[in-house]
């Protein structure tokens, strides 16, 4: 699937393709945003595709230019079940919103949540 915020990538199912690097990951990539600045890929996995009956998922990642994993998404709770259903970048922010109703600011250098909202 191509990805409508950039032209200089590609995904289908676990395999992420761009410019610099082809790569397959670890689970279903359900959305890809290219951050030209940093020239990082953030990833969202598919939140069906590790279901646990205890645990957690943080299914964000971030991907450097060569495809070597820089973060994985901090969580907003410790509760199980928990992981990211969508996530968007919106006014220099990236905001992913979780499966226990917590919308996250989300720091694009560490993966770490920078403000976090209850929204249920």
């Amino acid at each position: 699937m191509k990805n409508p915020n950039s032209t200089n990538l590609s995904f289908e199912e676990k395999k992420l393709e761009t410019t610099t690097f082809s790569k397959e990951l670890d689970y279903p990539i359900q959305d890809v945003i290219y951050l030209a600045n940093n020239q990082t890929y953030i990833i969202l996995f598919d939140r069906g595709s590790n279901i646990k009956k205890w645990g957690q998922f943080p299914n964000i990642i971030c991907l450097n230019s060569k495809g070597d994993k820089i973060w994985t998404v901090e969580l907003p709770t410790t509760s199980t079940g928990d992981s990211y259903y969508q996530m968007g970048f919106e006014d220099g922010k990236l905001i992913g919103d979780s499966w226990r109703s917590y919308s996250c600011e989300i720091d694009v250098n560490t993966g770490k949540i920078i403000n976090k909202v209850y929204f249920k």
